[in-house]
């Protein structure tokens, strides 16, 4: 929280005005997050566990072919579920159900499309979602704050010439509104991929914006 504050405010001696300020910045996302998994089944666990490690590894050496680094790829989630049929009123187990989800981090956006085509080529079946980021938002954030503060002298200056007096253009006082950083932008969400292929991916800017209350004397 950015909050300066004059020493010497008197509201005996000057007049004030309070002028909201807001800034914008609109980025691209410089990182992306793919999380897409291998889900097998069968009737036996180990079949289901070894047909999915080997998708699994098939799928990983191909992202590695194209570029994507081992520490980019991370297990999310590993589960293994019971699958049960109802008959004759009964709850029967009839096999197991694998399921292995990787979230790949590549700082490379253009890369999403590749990273699904090639995952879906080499045994991956289900994706959860994908989501673009900034690696570092403050950095932006702090450029739409000092936009945000021009933006607030500006309106300042303008009040002023409408009423005819010149207005000190150093705030006696800024304060910043709370500041709401970029959430993940979520581009999909759970979907079964087909062998053929994925659908094309379309980033998205993301916008970054700030506020800040001003006090100006005149």
């Amino acid at each position: 929280m950015y909050d300066w504050d004059s020493q010497h405010i008197s509201a005996y001696h000057q007049r004030t005005m309070s002028v909201t300020g807001q800034g914008t910045i609109t980025v691209k996302p410089d990182t992306v997050i793919i999380t897409l998994g291998i889900h097998t089944e069968s009737r036996i666990v180990s079949q289901a566990l070894a047909e999915n490690a080997a998708r699994a590894n098939q799928m990983i050496q191909a992202l590695q072919s194209i570029g994507i680094k081992e520490e980019e790829i991370d297990t999310a989630t590993f589960s293994i579920y019971p699958k049960y049929e109802y008959q004759d009123g009964k709850s029967l187990l009839v096999g197991y159900e694998v399921e292995h989800i990787f979230d790949i981090t590549v700082k490379d956006v253009s890369k999403a499309g590749s990273i699904y085509e090639t995952a879906v080529a080499n045994g991956a079946n289900i994706a959860r979602n994908i989501q673009f980021q900034l690696s570092n938002p403050d950095i932006y954030y702090e450029h739409a704050l000092a936009d945000a503060l021009r933006n607030a002298v500006e309106k300042a200056v303008i009040l002023g010439r409408t009423l005819g007096t010149p207005v000190q253009t150093i705030p006696l006082k800024i304060k910043e509104e709370s500041a709401v950083l970029p959430q993940p932008r979520f581009t999909a969400k759970t979907m079964v991929l087909a062998e053929q292929g994925a659908p094309p991916i379309q980033t998205q800017d993301i916008v970054i914006k700030a506020t800040v209350q001003a006090i100006f004397a005149y």
